[in-house]
């Protein structure tokens, strides 16, 4: 009798962590959404407004686990596709900024720690490289090089340096918010220590 009540409380606790996951899943990807949505209403907002939906997929990361929050962060890109006004912002949290927030916690443990600058803006350049080719050629959005062409290669190349110092900025903001939100927010509202930092050295 006590195996079989044990059983059962198990059972309970275990439906009722599903529950907080399906549930805290569910806020995510509605506030999400909800951020994609206003793209219609602040189309100056079109690059910064996929940056704060991405930034949430670090509450899913951490309260839950990296696979829900992929789970989070697909769901958001599909409907996104739909329900977006602005194509777009929605391409932009698909093709990069929905996801790369996911990553964080694995590019710290990437050793030796100086390749992962490399990994990072690698992987940024492909992707916008990417975005760009799909908004241009798939979309037919516009083509903003194209534009610009009358001014030579070194626009280019000028541009291409302002994105990746963009690109800068972005991942050390980010990185910032993970920080804030796993040492001070999660201890303060939740009662959730921090993890241990690992003292060795890299």
């Amino acid at each position: 009798m006590n195996a079989q009540t044990q059983r059962s409380e198990h059972h309970s606790v275990n439906n009722k962590h599903t529950s907080y996951k399906v549930a805290l899943g569910g806020v995510i990807c509605a506030l999400s959404l909800a951020l994609m949505f206003l793209t219609g209403v602040f189309p100056l907002l079109n690059f910064a407004i996929p940056i704060y939906a991405g930034a949430l997929m670090i509450v899913m990361a951490h309260e839950v686990s990296a696979g829900w929050a992929a789970a989070a962060y697909c769901a958001v890109s599909i409907l996104s596709l739909f329900l977006t006004p602005d194509k777009e912002a929605s391409t932009l949290f698909i093709m990069f900024f929905g996801y790369y927030p996911i990553l964080l916690p694995f590019f710290k443990k990437i050793r030796p720690r100086f390749i992962v600058p490399v990994i990072k803006f690698a992987m940024y350049n492909a992707c916008m490289f990417t975005w760009y080719k799909m908004i241009t050629f798939v979309l037919g959005i516009y083509d903003f090089f194209g534009n610009f062409h009358f001014l030579g290669k070194y626009f280019v190349v000028g541009v291409l340096i302002f994105i990746n110092l963009i690109f800068l900025l972005y991942d050390y903001t980010i990185e910032a918010i993970e920080e804030v939100y796993v040492e001070w927010f999660r201890p303060t509202y939740f009662g959730k220590k921090p993890p241990k930092q690992n003292t060795e050295n890299n």
